[in-house]
């Protein structure tokens, strides 16, 4: 009888020695997993804004061992002004405000001195592309919540001391703050450079499947002024812009094939606004990206749908085609 016993005690510890075998293999499957999506991100999101954090096979000239306590960002080498004075396209880092813990610098890439700029193609229907043969300083954070961490260096730098403002593709400046998300976001910041005719900005992307990327240069630009007049004119009558929330209901109404999109409900996409109004047939439009979600290796990833453009008035619904600049009007 002892011995039965003695037998089954044994018959238990090796079962319960299988099953934490059997636990502790989820753990590399776990980090698989994680590995994967932070993969997608990097090769499908942020490209869409003109950060490609692969750079080629092989790290460029520029790559270099990140320093633990980075204090600015540059976009170029020190030059004299007319009095002789050297300055440099420099503001505060983003190692300023982070908090113990919160993430740290894991990269930094500058111009390849040899090769003018990067490939424009990489970002296929980005409105943060960059202009070719813009010299650019990349730099690449782990971050744990970008949307917070972004908000807070906004925070610092936009107006008082640094002066940058929000601004669109042509350097408008943009008097409305955008709510940002951790799924996948980009803001552009911008100010007069230490070089005439020249502005000093930073494209800022990120995505929460992986890296929160700063990109400086200084390309040729000046910031303007939005024009005085605040509502949209469509002959003697006069539309005022209806509210951000109001115009994303709109198209979350529509029906996907209006759009030129699959699917039964626009409730499969995700839509997220772009700052700022662009004319279309004489209207003032706002422009919305629209992300479907896609599987990847046991993850997944926002893929870019559609550009749409929603007249002010709500009556007027375009289709942008990012490659060719073309807008064709939906209703």
């Amino acid at each position: 009888m002892a011995k039965k016993k003695k037998k089954a005690a044994e018959e238990e510890e090796l079962q319960e020695g299988k099953k934490g075998k059997k636990k502790l293999l989820l753990i590399p499957l776990v980090l698989i997993l994680v590995a994967a999506i932070g993969a997608a991100a990097v090769l499908f999101v942020l490209p869409k804004f003109g950060i490609n954090l692969l750079g080629g096979a092989e790290p460029g000239p520029g790559e270099e061992e990140p320093p633990k306590n980075l204090e600015t960002f540059i976009a170029g080498e020190p030059i004299q002004n007319e009095e002789g004075e050297e300055v440099q396209d420099a503001t505060i880092s983003l190692d300023t405000i982070l908090e113990e813990g919160e993430g740290s610098l894991i990269a930094v890439r500058k111009p390849d001195k040899n090769q003018k700029s990067e490939d424009a193609s990489s970002s296929s229907s980005s409105s943060a592309a960059e202009e070719p043969g813009v010299p650019q300083y990349t730099y690449i954070y782990d971050v744990s919540s970008p949307a917070a961490v972004v908000d807070r260096y906004l925070d610092a730098v936009l107006g008082g001391e640094e002066k940058f403002v929000l601004v669109d593709d042509t350097y408008l400046h943009l008097e409305e703050r955008p709510v940002l998300e951790d799924a996948v976001g980009t803001v552009k910041i911008a100010r007069a450079s230490v070089q005439d005719g020249h502005v000093f900005q930073l494209v800022i992307g990120w995505s929460d499947a992986s890296s929160l990327v700063f990109r400086a240069s200084a390309p040729e630009g000046t910031i303007h002024e939005p024009e005085e007049e605040t509502s949209v004119g469509l002959g003697s009558q006069v539309i005022e812009t209806v509210p951000l929330t109001t115009q994303i209901e709109t198209i979350q109404g529509l029906d996907p094939a209006q759009l030129g999109l699959d699917g039964d409900s626009m409730e499969e996409y995700e839509i997220y606004p772009v700052e700022g109004f662009v004319k279309v047939d004489g209207l003032d439009c706002r422009r919305f990206n629209i992300y479907v979600t896609r599987s990847s290796d046991g993850g997944s990833y926002p893929d870019l749908e559609a550009i749409v453009l929603l007249s002010a008035d709500q009556k007027h619904i375009y289709r942008l085609d990012p490659v060719s600049n073309a807008v064709t009007e939906l209703r």
